[in-house]
């Protein structure tokens, strides 16, 4: 930043050129910033000197830009929108109430919701949104209090609290296993109607990887139910259609209700866990202090 102040003079005088540029005026940039005319044409004809290149074309009372001016243009008014769009969400988020928790679908309906009720009881008056989306959002850019995220919990510019290690098994449904039988060897697994989760945004293990932690190959054919949301690979999975995925903290409710049922007893540690995170490059509020170690303290 000092370096571009040495070389432009004035950081006023990009603000000074983007008004002018957009109007293609410096009167009615004049009359935009609160200034006279002469002094948008003097604090242009300063931004253009100090850099060394012509920015406007002046025709009388006609300007145009350079093709300098319309690349500068382009960025500057990027730069300051961005600016812009930045500020609004700091001042939305200074006078909002509301503490905003991104996860994912399965986790909000397997996890949180189960335990909504016991949350509100211990903090009535916290306003608690839930986004449910599969991608990792820039929290602070998008005024996200905390999210859950799934990796070694070193991400850079968050802080991090592991809530469950990684681990995997199979499952299906009573019904299914009443239809086909158990399964007793991985070679059987592989006959199996397996469910496929197939998210786009992120990675997640394959049943490929599955194998592959026992030593075993698999390639899939390709045949099989294919979903990219893992609340519909269970729903899938809870209906009968086949065995699927299960992440043991978000399953565990499941297969107590006997809703679904373990697939042989192969269990997979992958190394790898799902944390709550929150950015370092903005401060928690009260509210959202208190549901971190809230679900800190309820984690799987």
């Amino acid at each position: 930043m000092k370096t571009l102040q040495r070389k432009i003079e004035s950081l006023n005088h990009l603000a000074v050129f983007e008004a002018s540029a957009r109007h293609l005026s410096f009167t009615r940039a004049a009359e935009e910033l609160g200034v006279s005319q002469p002094a948008v044409s003097q604090a242009v004809r300063r931004l253009e000197a100090a850099i060394g290149i012509k920015l406007f074309r002046r025709n009388h009372r006609i300007i145009t830009l350079t093709d300098a001016g319309e690349a500068l243009r382009i960025d500057v008014a990027q730069g300051l929108g961005q600016i812009e769009h930045s500020i609004e969400l700091l001042q939305r988020r200074g006078h909002s109430k509301h503490v905003t928790l991104s996860v994912s679908s399965a986790f909000a309906n397997y996890w949180l919701m189960p335990q909504l009720q016991s949350f509100r009881k211990d903090h009535p008056k916290i306003d608690l949104r839930v986004q449910q989306t599969d991608l990792e959002l820039d929290l602070a850019r998008e005024g996200i209090s905390l999210a859950v995220w799934r990796g070694d919990g070193n991400w850079r510019s968050y802080d991090s609290a592991l809530l469950a290690g990684e681990k995997l098994n199979a499952l299906a449904s009573p019904a299914w296993i009443k239809r086909n039988g158990p399964v007793d060897t991985l070679a059987d697994l592989k006959r199996c109607a397996l469910i496929t989760l197939e998210e786009p945004h992120r990675y997640r293990p394959s049943w490929k990887d599955f194998f592959g932690a026992f030593g075993e190959t698999y390639t899939n054919d390709g045949s099989g139910l294919r979903l990219n949301d893992y609340a519909l690979v269970l729903q899938a999975g809870m209906a009968g259609e086949g065995v699927v995925f299960g992440w043991e903290h978000i399953t565990r409710s499941l297969v107590e209700a006997g809703m679904l049922v373990p697939v042989g007893d192969w269990e997979w540690s992958s190394g790898v866990g799902f944390y709550l995170v929150w950015s370092q490059r903005s401060q928690l509020s009260a509210d959202a202090d208190t549901t971190r170690a809230w679900i800190i303290a309820n984690r799987a």
